[in-house]
């Protein structure tokens, strides 16, 4: 549970980075818009690392695959999300929702699982994202998980 008391401190973080910014930095979620980022993911108990990213398909349409390592096993996946653009707002985010589906790996057992996700992408400037997600899966096995990150645009 000491792990999940930063969050508060890094949620306080971005809202302070997204006021002082200016409104330029935002974009739309589409083409052009794309970042990978290292991040950190809390769920059931446990935190895990591994890499996001964020593909623009269309001018509101991602793609954001993922892999994740959990201890013993890898997790891969991808969702597809609508963006809304917020270009015009006082505020650089960009919020989104989706769905997607996660395979587990690992020994003998594989798993894979449904689950929706919703989150923003805050652009800090031409190069820099901060990205924030929950995932909610449609299997009650799994627990909902929300991941944090930083990473390059391109």
């Amino acid at each position: 549970m000491k792990k999940l008391s930063l969050l508060p401190a890094i949620l306080m973080t971005l809202v302070a980075t997204a006021v002082t910014q200016s409104p330029q930095a935002a974009l739309a979620g589409g083409i052009g818009n794309n970042y990978i980022a290292p991040s950190v993911s809390f769920g059931g108990g446990s935190s895990v690392f591994g890499i996001d990213s964020k593909f623009g398909i269309a001018d509101n349409v991602s793609l954001r695959p993922y892999v994740a390592f959990p201890s013993g096993n890898t997790q891969f996946g991808t969702s597809i999300t609508y963006d809304w653009d917020l270009r015009r707002a006082s505020v650089p985010i960009t919020p989104f929702v989706g769905l997607g589906l996660n395979l587990e790996t690992g020994g003998s057992n594989n798993t894979t699982t449904g689950f929706a996700q919703l989150g923003a992408d805050l652009n800090v400037s031409d190069s820099v994202a901060l990205l924030g997600s929950v995932a909610i899966p449609f299997n009650n096995n799994s627990s909902t998980s929300v991941t944090l990150g930083a990473g390059l645009r391109f």
